[in-house]
Formats: C-alpha cells, structure tokens, sequence
C-alpha cells in the first residue's frame, strides 16, 4: 500500500508502476474513485454481489468496498491518497509505504493504522520517503 498526499502524486505513481512491471496489478484509491478503471471494478462487484447483503446502496461506500476487494484478491498495489486512511480495513496487507509525509504525525498513525489492527498475522513493515 502506497500513500501520497495528492491525485497527480496518485496517477503519476499508478503509471510508473503500470509501465515497470505491474500492469493489471494497480489499483487507485481516492476521494472521488471515479476512474473508468474504478468504475469497471465497482461494476464488476455489483454484478458479483447482486445477490448479498454487502451491497449498502451507497456508492460511495460500495465503490470503496469494491476497491478495497479487488486489491486483496486480485492486485498487487493499492495506491491512495488520505480518502484511504480512515475507516478502512486492510488488515491483510502487511506494507505501508508513506510516498510523501503529511505535515501532521497523527496523519502517519492512522496510514499505519489501517494495515495495522488486532489479528494482524504479519508484521507491518513501514518505509517513509
């Protein structure tokens, strides 16, 4: 999992990564989450959990929730900005990568904090740049 303050820190990450070896394994994370790509995986979940109840009817929370999905069974890195840092559970994921720091500490706790949570069953590596 990868943090970074702004979405052109964002999209410029998700490219690099794309291009050097990790194509189909990036998924984004924003405030808005409204890429075409987002959009073909919140689509995808719909159709996959027509028949549940973790649809909410929100979209806003289901597109988060389709996110979250898809980079635990299907990429292999989440690249996000702070829309990320609260009220989500990535308690499968064990590496944090700060890209950039906020200004406020609190703000690296709660990054950490997501990865980092009772019944973690791996240690959470953290790497600041």
């Amino acid at each position: 999992m990868i943090f970074t303050e702004s979405r052109r820190t964002l999209e410029y990450l998700s490219r690099f990564l794309e291009r050097h070896g990790f194509a189909d394994q990036v998924v984004t994370f924003s405030g808005t989450n409204n890429s075409p790509g987002i959009t073909g995986i919140y689509q995808r979940w719909i159709t996959e959990h027509s028949d549940s109840d973790r649809i909410t009817g929100s979209p806003a929370i289901d597109r988060r929730t389709a996110i979250i999905d898809h980079f635990r069974d299907k990429a292999q890195i989440l690249v996000a900005t702070e829309a990320a840092a609260e009220g989500v559970n990535l308690q499968f994921c064990n590496l944090v990568v700060n890209y950039d720091l906020p200004w406020n500490p609190q703000r690296v706790e709660q990054r950490i904090g997501r990865c980092h949570r009772y019944g973690q069953q791996f240690d959470v590596v953290v790497i600041n740049f």
